[in-house]
């Protein structure tokens, strides 16, 4: 007899293949119904190993390899579907299609097959809204109703053929995909106490993660608003400092108009411009001064137009200003 080896790992490309088989097949109105299992597997495996297809087949497989390799497939994402809504119906405010997704895997490497993580991403896109995983949302899908008809044809004839034998879409692998796929059904088996066990300690793990993503968003948030602070304090200083040198700049320059001798310039009309520039720097000030001691509460207000009461200012006492 001869030896039978042991059929290579499928590649990423072959997964791919397998699946837009898979699909063409079960979700094409003419050959996806009224046929067997082996019926709908024996074509999946002509489909797949038809050396015509646009794919180049590199390795030839077998019926049985293609329907265990779609199982694991098939399994690994609705594990994941049940996840994502396990997220959803947690609400999490302002997250992402990304973000919840990536907190249902997370949640997925809790369960002991897949703690190495989600392996089918490059199948993910293709398969998570087929029809067979989106009407497990509906009660009235017909993938349950084919369940209920299955159910009680199980009753009245113990010895009758499994549905999945006579509707190849729906697999005997695609009824035991995950607890949580086909939740809601009013048919669906209490769970044990093992299992009550594993999905409390689930839900914990999960809020104890949900909650340090949430303290860390929220330190996210206190560091974000103390960086504003310190800028706007920065800001304002900056601001500050500015205005301090650009009043010391007009400051200088009204000096150098109220140094300037009257009688030095010959110019009439440039003579009485200085003149009323003088007044006018004069009146400012006595003003600035006025305001200052009545904050201190002196409440005293000098109009003397006299031009010694300025001397001192000019002279730069009481301030930084070096003497002219």
């Amino acid at each position: 007899m001869a030896s039978q080896h042991r059929s290579s790992s499928y590649t990423n490309e072959e997964d791919l293949h397998l699946c837009h088989v898979y699909l063409d097949i079960s979700q094409n109105p003419i050959v996806g119904i009224n046929q067997s299992k082996d019926q709908f597997w024996a074509r999946i495996e002509y489909d797949y190993n038809n050396p015509q297809s646009e794919f180049t087949i590199t390795q030839s497989r077998p019926k049985r390899s293609l329907q265990c390799r779609m199982q694991v497939i098939l399994t690994a994402v609705g594990k994941l579907r049940g996840c994502i809504r396990q997220i959803e119906n947690l609400n999490p405010s302002g997250a992402s299609e990304q973000d919840i997704l990536n907190r249902a895997k997370m949640l997925l490497t809790q369960d002991a097959k897949y703690q190495k993580g989600f392996k089918f991403d490059h199948v993910w896109l293709i398969l998570k809204d087929i029809e067979k995983f989106a009407s497990v949302n509906n009660p009235t899908s017909k993938f349950q109703r084919q369940i209920g008809n299955f159910a009680s044809s199980q009753s009245e004839s113990p010895t009758s053929e499994s549905l999945t034998s006579t509707t190849p879409g729906l697999s005997d692998f695609s009824l035991n995909i995950n607890n949580e796929e086909i939740g809601g059904s009013s048919a669906e088996r209490p769970i044990g106490v093992k299992k009550a066990k594993l999905k409390r300690k689930n839900d914990e793990q999960l809020a104890t993660v949900l909650d340090t993503i949430k303290g860390e968003n929220q330190q996210l948030v206190e560091i974000l608003k103390k960086g504003n602070l310190d800028r706007q304090q920065n800001f304002d200083q900056n601001c500050q400092m500015q205005m301090q040198k650009i009043a010391a700049s007009i400051f200088k320059e009204e000096n150098k108009i109220l140094y300037m001798d009257l009688n030095s310039i010959a110019n009439l009309n440039l003579r009485e411009f200085t003149r009323n520039e003088q007044l006018r720097i004069k009146q400012k000030r006595a003003q600035e001064q006025g305001l200052g001691a009545g904050s201190q509460g002196q409440g005293s207000q000098n109009n003397s137009d006299d031009f010694g009461q300025y001397y001192n200012i000019l002279r730069g006492s009481g301030n930084n200003f070096p003497e002219y």
